[in-house]
């Protein structure tokens, strides 16, 4: 399964690539869907501090990313889940990638999963759905995020949520 988005964020894109890019283990500030992230790791490419991360994802459990590509100067972003999803999901990489378009940015993602057996062909088409959803709302996380230095309204109803249950 494959999922693509695109958004237009109103930033130059060196200040998109700072927050997507150099800021990848702090993912959870501005993210729906996560409570924590953090990084890990001995860094594979130049800019990057890990190679890996851990994502708290609730009522899932924790996931762990390995980052494929870092590239600052192209601003391409690739990491794959190898840890924390269920047996009959093979395959989860996700590519975001930037453009410059004046003083904007077009960013793109490019999530591609693989699952197999009889629970991957009946679980896969709701993930989808499911996914539709989430990835839309987490490019819309980032563009809020980056325009105007504040968490969008969802993701912030979100930390309180989460803060009130540590509490």
């Amino acid at each position: 399964m494959e999922i693509k988005k695109e958004t237009i964020i109103n930033r130059p894109i060196q200040e998109v690539w700072e927050v997507l890019g150099n800021q990848f283990t702090t993912a959870y500030i501005w993210a729906r869907g996560l409570t924590h992230s953090k990084g890990f790791g001995k860094p594979k490419f130049d800019g990057l501090e890990c190679s890996n991360r851990t994502c708290e994802v609730p009522g899932f459990g924790t996931i762990q990313e390995d980052v494929k590509k870092f590239d600052s100067k192209n601003y391409v972003l690739t990491y794959e889940v190898v840890k924390g999803f269920p047996g009959f999901i093979t395959s989860a990489i996700n590519t975001w990638s930037l453009e410059r378009k004046g003083n904007n940015t077009l960013v793109s993602m490019h999530l591609k999963m693989e699952t197999k057996g009889f629970k991957g062909a009946i679980m896969g088409p709701m993930m989808k759905m499911q996914l539709n959803k989430t990835v839309a709302g987490v490019i819309e996380d980032l563009k809020i995020y980056v325009e105007t230095g504040s968490p969008s309204v969802y993701k912030q109803k979100e930390l309180a949520k989460n803060k009130k249950k540590v509490a």
